[in-house]
């Protein structure tokens, strides 16, 4: 029996916006914002802007479920985001010492789906859960921006006591079981990717955009009451998939 991760989403605040918004008609409505950022650059942040997302429902500036917005920068290239309840959550590059200039559309065409983004610091967690315990086959597949830069705690997948997916190295992230075995991709630029972990009872190996990058002999993976943990220490700043399936025989 195949039995699928459901995520529940924390989402931590982000930092750093100042928002001017001026409404106006311009094949739809937009609001200019604009971030400044006084420290270093940054290759992708998660950014937030407070925003009232329920009046603009009520005044039917955008659907209720807020899929015909958009984020772009000042040359209109499209950002990931999505809504919450207080605010508007969007992804960039942000120069050092800069001021960056967003649009955030309404009345554009719907989107299927919203990544995930968890804000600067924020992270993800599944509450423990008997049907997803690995044991020794499963599958864990991943979609999004991964920042393999160096830094610490950058953590994609915890499970105290169990396994972790972790930035160990510049360009270098590594699946290990607890008390057992560890595979490693290396030469993983910062960006987007896919990343797949899978184990068939025998071996287990990780792959990223379909390119294997490691294989060894399988390791069970304990079985823990801990709760998982995902995207911390701004590992990935967006998220658009993620699956993890076992096998309970």
């Amino acid at each position: 029996m195949i039995k699928r991760a459901c995520i529940s989403t924390l989402l931590a605040a982000a930092l750093i916006l100042m928002a001017t918004p001026v409404w106006a008609s311009y094949a739809g409505y937009y609001v200019y914002l604009q971030v400044r950022n006084t420290g270093p650059a940054y290759d992708m942040l998660a950014l937030n802007a407070t925003m009232q997302i329920q009046n603009l429902i009520d005044g039917e500036y955008i659907a209720a479920n807020g899929t015909d917005t958009r984020v772009t920068n000042a040359a209109l290239t499209l950002m990931p985001h999505m809504l919450v309840e207080d605010r508007l959550m969007w992804a960039s590059a942000i120069a050092s010492d800069s001021i960056t200039e967003f649009v955030f559309w309404a009345g554009q065409e719907p989107l299927e789906s919203f990544p995930t983004i968890t804000g600067h610091g924020g992270y993800v967690t599944i509450p423990d859960s008997a049907d997803l315990e690995p044991g020794n086959v499963f599958v864990f597949y991943i979609a999004g921006y991964v920042d393999t830069s160096v830094g610490a705690n950058k953590t994609i997948i915890r499970k105290d006591g169990a396994v972790t997916l972790n930035v160990t190295a510049y360009q270098e992230i590594t699946f290990a079981v607890s008390g057992g075995s560890s595979l490693i991709a290396s030469s993983v630029a910062s960006g987007y990717h896919l990343i797949g972990i899978y184990s068939d009872g025998t071996d287990m190996w990780i792959e990223v955009d379909e390119v294997l990058k490691d294989t060894i002999a399988t390791s069970a993976i304990p079985n823990t009451a801990n709760d998982w943990y995902l995207f911390e220490g701004n590992s990935m700043p967006y998220v658009y998939y993620y699956g993890q399936w076992v096998v309970k025989l």
